[in-house]
């Protein structure tokens, strides 16, 4: 860990400790989730571009297999929760009226809850067997 001398905005020029594994939860779970994006990505990809040229029946019946269904699920979670994270640095950083940044945030907030349910619904009803 180093020190580094910065001008901040708010207070002013000051020391900083400044390092590459430590950071506020909030980083921390951005990197957290864009690592488990990788495999996921590569994952949902793998089974989805497997569907092409297959006809709806057989689609079905491979997402109705549980590891691409959990796969596709578990892909759109981890990317909702991480642009929700994402989102939220960029109105915290941007939306300077305080009434606008907490209505900015809850609409952000259940916005990517409603994907991620709604996404996690499709997936299931697309997976049920008839």
């Amino acid at each position: 860990m180093s020190r580094s001398t910065f001008q901040s905005g708010r207070s002013g020029k000051g020391d900083a400790f400044v390092s590459d594994r430590e950071g506020s939860l909030h980083a921390l779970a951005m990197r957290h989730s864009a690592r488990a994006l990788a495999p996921l990505a590569l994952l949902a990809i793998w089974h989805i571009v497997g569907l092409v040229g297959k006809s709806y029946e057989a689609a079905r019946a491979e997402i109705g297999r549980p590891l691409p269904a959990i796969a596709l699920i578990a892909f759109i979670v981890v990317v909702a929760y991480h642009a929700r994270l994402g989102m939220e640095s960029i109105i915290e950083d941007y939306v300077h009226d305080k009434s606008l940044e907490a209505t900015a945030l809850l609409i952000n907030k259940w916005l990517m809850i409603a994907i991620a349910a709604v996404w996690t619904l499709a997936i299931m009803i697309i997976a049920a067997p008839r």
